[in-house]
């Protein structure tokens, strides 16, 4: 009974995790970058629902879809002004992780003297929420929350439409191909750059949604990304690093692995889960659950 309820609770915060590595393993299948200001976006896109949600007062889709076009927004803006110079010297990698980590300090440590380190919570009456049932076993209720209900179906939606964009569109196909071999795509007349911008608007649409909806379950504050970004990092591992199916199953696996250990073990040690998967994923299967979507040229 209670393994079960615990499995339904997590399967929100596990949707909210597959926004993030998806965003994250998105950008690094594509552009081959360690991308660690993503977890930054994802704060961002936070406070910019809270912004709406308070001070202009819209209403909840309206305020993710705005949050979402912010979040692509800021994600070329990083890409533009942080990665693109190094492409021209041929991006290094060293260099690309340095200045990923660099802009990442910048915008979290610049967004706690903007707003306030203090934590903000969205408003109470944002999203009216009540206790479903779903079924009965040996006379006891498994209830689900109709918020976490919302949050996870709203992933999925998400999840779907970007599957949908990736299988069936020219330009998502493009991005497949550019996942392969970049450099015979653009032999082949295809603007590596647009495709480059293309996929960093997807990954701060995606980063700045997961932000969204974790200020409608939890307060929200200018620290969130870092450990946000580690945990996208461990669910693409856990999923395969460039794989966006895995790191939808990675995610969703994350978020239930959370919600037993929280509710069987205690909840200091729900954060540690997530590593601890991804130590043992290195050593037992390092390609993850679906393996590479890409193999190294060398």
């Amino acid at each position: 009974m209670e393994f079960i309820q615990q499995v339904i609770n997590g399967l929100a915060q596990g949707g909210i995790y597959s926004l993030i590595a998806i965003g994250w393993t998105t950008v690094y299948g594509v552009v081959g970058v360690m991308n660690w200001t993503h977890g930054e976006v994802y704060m961002l896109g936070a406070f910019c629902g809270f912004f709406l949600f308070t001070r202009l007062h819209l209403p909840f889709l309206a305020g993710l879809l705005i949050s979402m076009v912010a979040g692509s927004l800021i994600a070329m803006a990083i890409d533009q002004f942080g990665y693109k110079p190094l492409r021209k010297i041929g991006m290094p990698r060293m260099a690309g992780f340095i200045t990923a980590l660099g802009l990442s300090t910048l915008l979290r440590y610049s967004s706690t003297a903007l707003f306030t380190p203090d934590p903000q919570a969205y408003p109470a009456n944002l999203l009216s929420y009540k206790l479903l049932t779903l079924f009965h076993i040996n006379g006891k209720a498994i209830t689900v929350s109709s918020l976490h209900l919302m949050i996870f179906l709203g992933t999925l939606v998400i999840m779907a439409a970007l599957e949908l964009f990736i299988r069936k569109t020219l330009t998502g196909k493009a991005m497949l191909a550019a996942s392969q071999d970049m450099s015979t795509l653009e032999l082949m007349g295809a603007n590596p750059e647009k495709l480059i911008k293309i996929t960093f608007a997807i990954s701060g649409a995606l980063g700045a949604a997961a932000g969204v909806f974790v200020g409608t379950i939890y307060a929200i504050n200018t620290m969130m990304g870092s450990l946000a970004g580690l945990k996208g990092w461990s669910v693409a591992i856990l999923g395969g690093v460039g794989n966006m199916t895995g790191s939808m199953l990675g995610g969703l696996l994350l978020g239930i692995a959370e919600s037993l250990t929280a509710g069987f073990v205690s909840t200091g040690y729900k954060d540690a889960i997530g590593f601890i998967i991804m130590i043992l994923v290195l050593l037992v299967k390092p390609t993850g659950l679906k393996g590479y979507s890409a193999e190294e040229k060398v």
